[in-house]
Order: structure tokens, then sequence, then C-alpha cells
């Protein structure tokens, strides 16, 4: 069977809507994964009490030393058994945030880490209350250090919705799926997916680079 890129032309509508269906659910996981590690941050910070360390270190143990597809199935077929019942859709971006949050509350402290203690100190001595220091002082500091890899983070979200079409959440790679099912032409239809899913992470490391930049002359 010959490659005929009219196929992927014609597959090209659906895929774009496949697309903003990828998108849309990686935005929000990934929004929701950060201002959760954010609270944990802070919370763990001013806040150290053994149990809940404790319980913070086993939750970032078990999503980083599980494969993602385990706690999708985790979330969608378990949580309807004790009486959550959620949609495909809602089950899929509730994965993607509690997996993404375990991997941005090790950035979120390794940018803490890079933080002066000079800063906390001169805030301390102004008399700033503790989370006025953070929200104006720490934190934007942290975010600074922390966009590379916070933006290869948000990409390895993005690449990790493939997964999602297991529990039918009709994202790009199901489009793909739901084509080529009825045309009986996979490599036309996937390479369509390819291009887009490589152009939404080319966009967002080139965005990222040129917002270094900017915070760099602004720093500057």
């Amino acid at each position: 069977m010959k490659f005929d890129i009219s196929y992927t032309f014609d597959a090209l509508p659906r895929l774009i809507e496949g697309a903003a269906v990828t998108l849309q659910v990686t935005l929000i996981g990934f929004l929701l994964s950060v201002t959760l590690a954010t609270v944990l941050t802070v919370a763990r910070t001013i806040w150290p009490w053994k149990p809940f360390l404790v319980v913070l270190g086993i939750y970032v143990s078990f999503i980083r030393g599980t494969p993602m597809l385990v706690q999708i199935f985790l979330i969608f077929y378990v949580l309807p058994v004790v009486g959550i019942d959620i949609g495909p859709m809602t089950a899929g971006i509730l994965a993607l945030t509690l997996n993404s949050c375990a991997f941005v509350l090790e950035i979120l402290r390794g940018g803490l880490a890079s933080v002066p203690k000079g800063q906390t100190e001169a805030a301390e001595s102004l008399g700033l209350p503790v989370l006025t220091q953070w929200r104006k002082v720490i934190l934007p500091q942290v975010f600074i250090v922390s966009i590379p890899p916070l933006v290869n983070e948000f990409t390895m979200v993005l690449k990790s919705t493939p997964l999602l079409a297991t529990i039918t959440v009709v994202e790009l790679m199901r489009v793909s799926q739901q084509i080529f099912s009825r045309n009986y032409h996979p490599v036309e239809v996937l390479t369509g997916a390819f291009v887009l899913y490589f152009l939404m992470c080319f966009a967002v490391s080139r965005g990222s680079v040129l917002l270094e930049r900017r915070l760099h002359v602004r720093r500057a």
C-alpha cells in the first residue's frame, strides 16, 4: 500500500479538533498540578508536621514509581467502585494533575533551594507576614529559576495525553484511531497526528525560550 498524503489532508480537520482537546486537558491538568504543588510546597516548608511529610513522601514515591497508565486506570475504574463516579474527561484531567503534581513538587523544591537565604531574612526583617513573603519574595524567584524544568514537565504532560484514549477521552490519538479504523490508512493519519504533536511541543519550547529571555532582560 502506497503512502497517499490526501488521506492526511482529509483527516486534518478532525485531527485539529482532537488536538484542541489535547491542549485543553494538558493546560487544565498542568495548571491544577502547579497550583496544588505550590500549595504543598509552601505548606511543607512553613508547617513541617512529620505525618504530613510522610504522607507527601509516599504520594510522590507512588506517582514516580508507577506507570501513568496504571494511575489512569485506578482513577477511572476504582473511584466508581467507592462511589465516586466521574466521566472520562474528568478522570483524565485528574490523573494528569496528580501525576504531574508529584514532579512539579520536586521541581519547586529545587527552585526553592536556589533562593538565597538572605532574601527571606530581608523580608522577615521588614516585618512582612509569612504568606506575603512567599507571594512577593520567594515564589516569584522560585518560578523564574524553575521555568526550564516546568516547560519540560508541561511537554511530558502533553505527550502523556495519548494514554487517555484508553479511557475513551476523544483527544488527538483517539480521533486518529477512529479515522484510520474507517479508512484503513493508519500511516497517513498518524503522520498528521505526529505533525500536530510536534508543532504543539515546538511552540511550547520556543515560547519558553522567549519568556526566559524577557525575564532575563527585566532582571538585568
